[in-house]
This record gives structure tokens, C-alpha cells and sequence, in this order.
């Protein structure tokens, strides 16, 4: 009996260090939580629907130096549903699983602008140089921009957007390496996939989810 006695005692001592060990953990984690970024201000935030990207090829260059180009652009409408009129600058980012991280074209042609008109249909998508100004309130002032990217890699498989300038929300976070504060933004993160690309199959990005970050 007494042998039994002591090992209820000797269980009973088990459990309590394991409850008081596993408090334990738990407030340390409390006391070191995960990084958090400290907002600064919540402000407007713009109606962005967009369209899943697409490749085309247009002929760039005069005489023996014309050649065929791969693009991919991503159309898009913005519309201004807040109480006041905000000025749009709208900012790309296309980054790939292959490591390349991309900024859009700038000056489109001529004839790369009108071959995404005709691709699409929409023949009152802005130049991504013209888009950026005033942006009214209301559906009628809605604008339609495109985001154009070259030098996509062909290996690629999985590929993000970043969208920044639909949200006044920021942020303030210290840059680990500078220790200095850097000012984040509100941005849409667009994730993409793309299956397996054959000869003489255009590929066809996937949506595979998005999620605002700051950034």
C-alpha cells in the first residue's frame, strides 16, 4: 500500500511540473509575440478588380532588328468609392518563384498598347504613363490600366503581384540591418501558378489566392 501511496505521489509530482513547465512556455511566449508593424493612419482604400494575366507577343524594332517579344500584362479597373477624390499612383511588382523580381513597362509602344486593346476588347485601357493623376469619385470615373512585364522567365512557375497606391493605410517598421524606420504601405499581394507549359499551348496563370500585406 505504501509503495503504492508513493507512486500516485510520484505521478501526481509529474503532472504538476509538466502543468507548471507548459505555463511556463506559454508566458514566455506571451512575452515575446510575433512581429507586429505599428499602423500610423487608416485612410481610403480604392476599388481594384483585375483580370488574370496573359502573355502576347508583339514585334518590336524596325527592318533586320524587328523580332518578336514575349509580354504579359495584367488589365485592370480602379474605381474611387470614397468621399473625396484621391490622387492614384498605382505601383507594380511582379515577383517569380525563379527569383526575378520585376518592374512594369513604362513606355509602352504604340503597338503594344493597341495589340492589348485588341487582345482584350477594351479599347479604353489608359497607358500605364498616362494613368497616374486625379482619380474622381464615382463609377464613372472609374479608369482602366494595364500592367505590362517582360523577361518573365520561362521557367517560371509561380509568380506574385504586388499592388500598391489603392490604400492610404501605413505603417512604420525598423529595418532590421539600418535600424532605421522605414514608412510600409497597404499593398495587394496576387498569387498566380502556371501549369506545366507544352509546345504551341499558351500557358494559363492560375489564381491561386491574395491577401493585403505592408510592405
Amino acid at each position: 500500500m505504501a509503495k503504492k501511496h508513493s507512486m500516485m505521489r510520484f505521478s501526481l509530482a509529474w503532472m504538476l511540473a509538466a502543468v507548471f513547465f507548459t505555463a511556463g512556455v506559454a508566458c514566455a511566449g506571451a512575452k515575446k509575440p510575433y512581429p507586429t508593424v505599428n499602423m500610423l493612419r487608416h485612410g481610403w482604400q480604392l476599388s481594384f478588380v483585375w483580370h488574370k494575366p496573359h502573355r502576347i507577343y508583339v514585334a518590336v524594332g524596325h527592318g533586320i532588328r524587328r523580332n518578336l517579344r514575349e509580354f504579359w500584362f495584367m488589365r485592370y479597373t480602379v474605381t474611387n468609392n470614397t468621399h473625396r477624390d484621391i490622387f492614384f499612383i498605382p505601383s507594380f511588382v511582379l515577383a517569380t518563384d525563379t527569383g526575378n523580381v520585376l518592374r512594369p513597362v513604362t513606355g509602352l509602344s504604340p503597338r503594344i498598347l493597341d495589340k492589348i486593346r485588341t487582345v482584350t476588347g477594351d479599347q479604353f485601357i489608359i497607358s500605364p504613363g498616362l494613368i497616374a493623376g486625379k482619380l474622381l469619385q464615382g463609377d464613372d470615373n472609374a479608369k482602366d490600366g494595364v500592367a505590362v512585364f517582360t523577361n518573365v522567365p520561362f521557367k517560371a512557375r509561380r509568380f506574385k503581384i504586388f499592388v500598391s497606391g489603392l490604400s492610404g493605410d501605413t505603417a512604420l517598421q525598423k529595418n532590421p540591418l539600418t535600424h532605421k524606420n522605414v514608412v510600409l504601405h497597404k499593398t495587394l499581394q496576387l498569387n498566380f501558378w502556371i501549369p506545366g507549359q507544352s509546345v504551341r499551348i499558351v500557358p494559363q496563370p492560375q489564381f491561386a489566392g491574395k491577401r493585403w500585406v505592408m510592405r
